[in-house]
């Protein structure tokens, strides 16, 4: 009987720089505004067959079921880009992201999973820090539909001062790291 000797690959821990606040802000830029094209493609569409233009992009004023229908369909878009995105097809990457040479890794330097980025891309960013992305506002609009209580305006106010705590985490702890990177188990660093 032969004995098969098994070579342990050395895994290699890969150390990474903290991405600098300027790359982060132009990711987030870029992130915005590509993020706010994929939010609006499905409310722009439905505001076409309702309204024969696309310039209604309220699903709070389109009639019922639609809104509702848009509003989904909008935050399965922006699931997509922010969340689909770097955890599938671009490790750790979105657009602005990797224009940017930067990425979101677990703060153990392995790459992010399905869960970490669900935790800190819908969780953090859209739905607890709630005013950085198109799809925050669209989750607004959505709850106001669904209860028929106009929660955008609270919503709104609560989510600039959890983001301006999230900005001041980055700033002043050390870590660099915001609140969502908390929430997710996350950093974002350079590529190497």
């Amino acid at each position: 009987m032969a004995t098969k000797v098994v070579k342990a690959k050395k895994e290699r821990k890969i150390r990474y720089e903290d991405a600098p606040l300027v790359k982060r802000f132009i990711s987030y830029l870029i992130d915005w505004y590509v993020g706010a094209l994929c939010t609006a493609i499905p409310i722009a569409i439905i505001s076409q067959k309702l309204t024969n233009t696309m310039l209604n992009q309220n699903i709070v004023e389109f009639k019922q079921p639609y809104g509702i229908i848009a509003g989904i369909l909008a935050v399965l878009f922006a699931i997509f880009y922010f969340v689909i995105v770097p955890a599938y097809i671009y490790p750790g990457q979105t657009l602005g992201k990797k224009i940017c040479k930067i990425k979101i890794v677990k703060v153990n330097n392995e790459q992010v999973t399905i869960k970490n980025m669900l935790l800190r891309q819908l969780l953090g960013v859209i739905v607890i820090e709630g005013v950085l992305y198109t799809a925050s506002a669209i989750w607004h609009e959505l709850v106001t539909i669904i209860t028929q209580t106009n929660f955008v305006t609270p919503l709104m106010y609560a989510g600039f001062i959890i983001s301006g705590i999230s900005i001041l985490l980055y700033l002043f702890k050390g870590e660099h790291r915001t609140l969502h990177d908390y929430l997710g188990n996350t950093k974002v660093v350079l590529c190497k």
